[in-house]
């Protein structure tokens, strides 16, 4: 019950700030290309309240799986209507990759301290099972640990080539005709893509091996440096 409750509000807390700096950097790059649509609507703020859907925020707690408020932009205010949004729709998987790299960097440092190789951080995520003897041996490691890989994760989820993910925009700007072609069904690609999601399709799967590859190669480079 307690590891339970103290993964739920890890959860919580790490998308909170992913998400919250997730919109705020799509706003100020759009902005930044003269595009006043995020200030208008104030989302040009670091008030993470102005950047979170509540409704769906509680639903963390009551079935693990959360959506957000998009910003809106509107790329028609671009000098490169195209190349632009997708400069503003990469925005958040770098911001995701450099606070897993950053937060990586804090795994190590820790662990340096305290004498822990990979396969032992990699028994804190993958065995440890939280108990009140643990809680506070593991529980910095274990939270960097699950921000830097729920950080990756964000980041390929959201380069999936799938509406409203910023993955689609590179299928606008690579095939922009199939793309015009298929806007006016993404409403019900969506839709079947959410069912897919929720009913534990392979690729979810696929996604959750992806994420560790990546973490797994990133901290082994890193701590190769500094270990």
């Amino acid at each position: 019950m307690v590891a339970s409750i103290l993964d739920i509000v890890t959860l919580a807390v790490i998308l909170l700030i992913a998400i919250w700096l997730h919109e705020y950097s799509h706003a100020y790059v759009s902005y930044k290309l003269w595009d006043p649509t995020p200030k208008l609507q104030w989302r040009l703020t670091t008030n993470p309240l102005k950047h979170i859907d509540i409704i769906w925020f509680l639903m963390i707690f009551l079935i693990w799986f959360w959506w957000w408020k998009p910003v809106q932009i509107n790329p028609s205010y671009y000098k490169n209507p195209l190349k632009w949004e997708l400069l503003v729709a990469l925005a958040w998987p770098a911001m995701n990759l450099v606070l897993a790299i950053a937060w990586i960097f804090l795994l190590i440092f820790s662990s340096n301290i305290i004498g822990l190789d990979f396969q032992n951080i990699k028994i804190i995520v993958d065995e440890v099972r939280l108990t009140w003897s643990v809680i506070w041996s593991y529980f910095l490691l274990r939270f960097f640990i699950l921000f830097s890989m729920l950080n990756i994760g964000l980041a390929i989820f959201n380069m999936i080539p799938v509406a409203p993910l910023d993955g689609f925009s590179i299928i606008k700007m690579v095939f922009p005709k199939f793309a015009n072609m298929i806007r006016p069904y993404t409403q019900y690609i969506t839709l079947w893509f959410l069912i897919l999601l929720f009913s534990r399709w392979p690729f979810s799967s696929f996604l959750s091996w992806t994420r560790e590859i990546l973490f797994r190669w990133i901290f082994t480079f890193f701590s190769s440096i500094f270990y």
